[in-house]
């Protein structure tokens, strides 16, 4: 699991909706999420220094699986990206970058941008997190905390007292869903999924049904996987 990061990571406050694109095929970046980053090309190597000598900001975006068939050398991404927030980079010898980036914000690409850097940037619109819990997103987050315990059973590695502190800190619904979706191992077009979708309740949902799943195929391996006879329960 990876470890949530407190909300004073924030977008600087002369933050014009322009950001640069970082577009990837396998990475979905959450706010408050930690990922940790090596820009090689010569390209993003110039928008890591770019960000670096200014704002610090690096927007991830999922390249659409589809794109080839458009027969464009450009990728396209996803409407929905995150903006991210260098906390910490290394410059190799070779000009590589190895950089740790905080997910700040869910944001929608309004346009992209001509420009003349080598990488590409876009106009973004802020997604806003609703941050008030009622009664029904209370019950919610108990029911997304106990599927994440559940499954948590199921896999070794998953140490109790890190699982209670992850579960204990008082994180924002949002965030504690975004923390679940990126730990419990969904995939990539379900994290996006999870990305896009606003409401928390609706987000909160979707994430039940990813955990239903892991847990279903975790009861599957482990009964495929079990000794005949069985061991008698001491439940």
């Amino acid at each position: 699991m990876g470890s949530p990061i407190k909300s004073e990571h924030s977008l600087p406050e002369d933050f014009g909706n322009v950001v640069r694109l970082f577009p990837l095929p396998n990475v979905v970046l959450f706010p408050g999420i930690v990922q940790a980053l090596q820009l090689f090309e010569p390209r993003y190597k110039s928008l890591a220094e770019d960000a670096i000598e200014s704002d610090q900001l690096i927007t991830m975006g999922l390249i659409d699986s589809q794109w080839k068939t458009e027969q464009s050398d450009v990728p396209s991404i996803a409407k929905t990206v995150c903006i991210g927030r260098v906390l910490s980079h290394t410059k190799l010898e070779d000009g590589r970058y190895n950089i740790f980036l905080v997910g700040v914000s869910r944001a929608e690409v309004v346009s992209e941008l001509v420009t003349e850097t080598p990488y590409r940037m876009a106009e973004v619109r802020l997604i806003e997190e609703q941050l008030i819990e009622d009664h029904e997103l209370s019950v919610l987050r108990t029911e997304v905390c106990a599927k994440f315990r559940k499954l948590a059973s199921y896999r070794t590695g998953w140490h109790q007292d890190a699982l209670d502190q992850f579960l204990g800190e008082d994180l924002p619904l949002g965030q504690l869903i975004d923390m679940v979706c990126y730990s419990c191992g969904a995939g990539i077009p379900e994290q996006q999924l999870v990305l896009e979708t606003v409401d928390l309740a609706e987000r909160g949902n979707v994430v039940l049904e990813i955990l239903n799943g892991q847990i279903r195929a975790s009861e599957s391996e482990q009964s495929s996987t079990q000794d005949f006879p069985p061991s008698f329960s001491l439940n």
